[in-house]
């Protein structure tokens, strides 16, 4: 059976609750599913998985300290076979209409290129979610949308 990881670092719960509807997407489609965060997990149970997505709040147009320090540990597991996605949260704000190739406002773009250089294949591309002022609420449309990402993601797996 095909095992999937959604891993998150959350400071108000909306990073969480993003990470949980694509959690439910994902087991929708028949793969066993996990979701943690980052503080919850063995680094060396994360081998076990044929799939693994991470996600965190964006903080200053890149990833938080904690996100920093996981991403770094989690490069001493040999991740070569795995398939992935990253996701995040980010304010609502102007930047978020404009992509800057080095300035682009997400935690998720940095996230992805981590996961590229530690061997894992990205099978979507990464994802944002829109909080309204710091600590939220998201948007409204968020949570269907990434359950239905899961559910694409689930999907690709299965077969």
């Amino acid at each position: 059976m095909v095992r999937a990881l959604i891993l998150y670092h959350s400071l108000f719960g909306n990073t969480k609750d993003v990470a949980i509807s694509l959690a439910t997407g994902i087991e929708e489609s028949g793969v066993a599913t996990e979701c943690l965060s980052i503080d919850e997990i063995d680094i060396n149970q994360i081998a076990k998985y044929d799939f693994l997505a991470i996600g965190g709040p964006t903080h200053m147009i890149g990833l938080s300290k904690a996100m920093k320090v996981f991403l770094k540990t989690l490069e001493s597991v040999n991740l070569n076979r795995m398939k992935g996605f990253s996701f995040d949260t980010r304010n609502h704000s102007r930047l978020n209409k404009k992509r800057w190739f080095i300035l682009e406002n997400s935690a998720a773009r940095r996230i992805e290129a981590k996961m590229k250089k530690m061997g894992i294949t990205i099978i979507k591309p990464r994802q944002s979610a829109i909080v309204y002022g710091r600590e939220g609420p998201l948007e409204s449309n968020v949570e269907p949308s990434f359950q239905e990402i899961g559910t694409e993601i689930g999907n690709i797996l299965i077969s």
